[in-house]
């Protein structure tokens, strides 16, 4: 491994335990709150509820929302809640879908691009999340793991709310924040200090693994592991309390279950989980279609937390999830099928083979605490003090989730060009998942005639951090014999045209999905014209952007289409795009 110290530790760096020091002096400087939810059913903390529930045999829901903005979302719950009633149940959690931007110290916020979800920009939003409705909040996003981990935390636990994440996040790049990821880290080490003086009291560190690392891994082994890293760092150097979340994507249902028993065997019995997310990859523009995958992926997400009483909370997904943001009316259909699928586990619970679900479970556990080994040891002898939370986690974000897995994973080194020089013991349903329509976009995205432009130069970026599309577009492109010069995920106008200008592109490809299409389009075209520089701009993935006036965000393709941008819909259309 070439990596070393120097590398992943340039820069003035704070003493990690110093900050944690911090963040627990500012933590006992305020006072918890209690929400509505709790006070209605007489418990200091979610997790007492938690707990609860979990001894009692219930299965608990969630639900994620994020309207244009948080008078729009409150209004969302309230009919949320009253539909549920009036159906005979009620929800336990929500999560707030935020606008990426709540990630920012309030001064950047202003100057950064809105994206899908709404801001708290005041103390009394704050409040309203935590008291306005009795289902508990959970702040999941653009919270610890943000350059604004501290300020938010505070915010959070004031007003009620108990489970905070998102740890997984860390890595995340946030629209104009001018700091570095020392800065951003010193941010997140000090805020789970703060989680960590009100454990006590039940404030849970979150985090959803599928928005970190574990996501881009291709090694369900190394998945495991990197939840037991993150218990380490939280934990055991820290002293706060944990909790994971999983599921959005893994599709196949024993492999789901598998996954699910070997994260919670990491769990120590006074947490509970924060959620099981309903899958999210398998959804298409076939809402129909979409009602199948629903109702396999809750039976089998139910089923696993009657099995484990882990206390987590199911999350059934929208059918419109890959289309657009869900509707209020659209959340309150799912939740009622999973409600109605709750009434059969008893007679299915049963029979299913839990025996061999264990003992596959067993198997990678073992697999993950290898991985967790390696990467402890390996991150050691390169010479970051393994005690220090706030080295370790600027070591593994510097040398990113390719190189760990390579170096440290439990698979097999390899030079197939099939996989990126490692080859996994347990492939993910996502690495699975890109190889199989990697090949399709193969088969088809290279016309019969193509002749190769010898001057093409195209530039290939992601506008947030969903990075799936970028790597699909990437192979494409690939595929076309063109070598593109990669971008980062999560890039801001500004640096994508300056790299365009460096790199003297020819077409900038664009990823985008957070609903900011529009405006990233418009800013990017701005930022090339300063450069005077002209190169195609062709840009794919979720095509829409909240319209003022609009309750939900709206198609924006032809809007993009008059801007001059070439709009790629299917990636088998990518060479006909790319001019030659």
């Amino acid at each position: 491994m070439k990596a070393t110290k120097e590398f992943f530790l340039t820069g003035t760096l704070l003493d990690g335990p110093s900050l944690v020091a911090q963040g627990k002096d500012l933590g006992n400087q305020i006072e918890m709150g209690t929400s509505a939810f709790c006070k209605f059913h007489g418990v200091s903390s979610e997790l007492e509820y938690k707990l609860k529930m979990a001894k009692a045999g219930r299965t608990m829901t969630a639900l994620t929302i994020g309207l244009t903005d948080w008078p729009e979302t409150k209004k969302g719950l309230e009919k949320i809640w009253q539909k549920t009633s009036d159906r005979g149940f009620y929800i336990d959690r929500f999560i707030i879908a935020l606008d990426r931007r709540m990630g920012l110290p309030p001064e950047y916020r202003a100057g950064a691009l809105k994206e899908t979800g709404p801001m708290l920009n005041s103390d009394s939003e704050w409040n309203e999340v935590a008291h306005s409705i009795q289902i508990q909040p959970h702040m999941g996003d653009m919270m610890i793991g943000s350059p604004s981990s501290v300020d938010n935390t505070r915010r959070a636990l004031t007003a009620g709310v108990n489970y905070i994440g998102n740890l997984s996040q860390f890595a995340w790049k946030y629209p104009g924040w001018p700091g570095d990821d020392i800065a951003q880290m010193s941010e997140v080490v000090k805020a789970l200090g703060m989680m960590a003086s009100k454990a006590s009291q039940g404030a849970v560190v979150h985090s959803y693994l599928d928005d970190g690392f574990p996501a881009q891994f291709g090694d369900y082994a190394s998945y495991i592991g990197w939840a037991k890293f993150e218990r380490y760092v939280v934990e055991e150097l820290i002293g706060a309390k944990l909790a994971h979340a999983y599921g959005g994507l893994t599709h196949d249902p024993i492999t789901k279950t598998i996954v699910t028993m070997a994260i919670e065997t990491l769990r120590p019995p006074d947490v509970c989980s924060s959620f099981y997310f309903g899958n999210t990859t398998r959804y298409t523009q076939n809402i129909e279609q979409n009602y199948g995958v629903l109702g396999v992926d809750v039976l089998y997400m139910m089923l696993a937390d009657r099995h484990l009483r882990a206390g987590s909370s199911i999350m059934p997904v929208p059918v419109t999830e890959a289309i657009r943001v869900p509707t209020p009316e659209e959340i309150i259909d799912v939740q009622t099928i999973a409600h109605h699928t709750k009434a059969k586990l008893d007679s299915i619970y049963p029979v299913t083979n839990w025996e061999s679900l264990e003992f596959r479970s067993q198997e990678l556990v073992k697999n993950g605490n290898k991985f967790f080994d390696n990467l402890i040891n390996g991150l050691s002898e390169l010479g970051a003090d393994i005690k220090d939370p706030l080295q370790l986690l600027l070591a593994v974000r510097r040398l990113g989730p390719s190189q760990l897995e390579r170096s440290f994973g439990v698979g097999t080194p390899t030079e197939d060009p099939l996989f990126d020089g490692y080859e996994p013991l347990v492939p993910t349903d996502v690495l699975k998942d890109f190889l199989s329509e990697r090949a399709k976009i193969r088969e088809v995205v290279r016309p019969a005639n193509w002749i190769l432009n010898k001057s093409h130069k195209p530039v290939i970026a992601s506008s947030d951090v969903h990075e799936i599309g970028m790597r699909l577009v990437i192979d494409a492109v690939e595929s076309l014999d063109i070598k593109p010069i990669i971008g980062s995920v999560g890039i801001d106008p500004d640096e994508l045209a300056e790299l365009a200008l460096q790199e003297n592109a020819t077409a900038v490809l664009i990823s985008t999905h957070n609903g900011m299409a529009l405006s990233y389009a418009e800013n990017l075209l701005a930022e090339l014209a300063k450069r005077e520089i002209s190169p195609q701009v062709i840009i794919g993935g979720r095509l829409n952007q909240e319209i003022e006036g609009q309750d939900m965000p709206v198609d924006v393709t032809e809007q993009l289409k008059a801007l001059g941008i070439d709009v790629c819909l299917d990636l088998k259309e990518l060479a006909n795009l790319i001019r030659n």
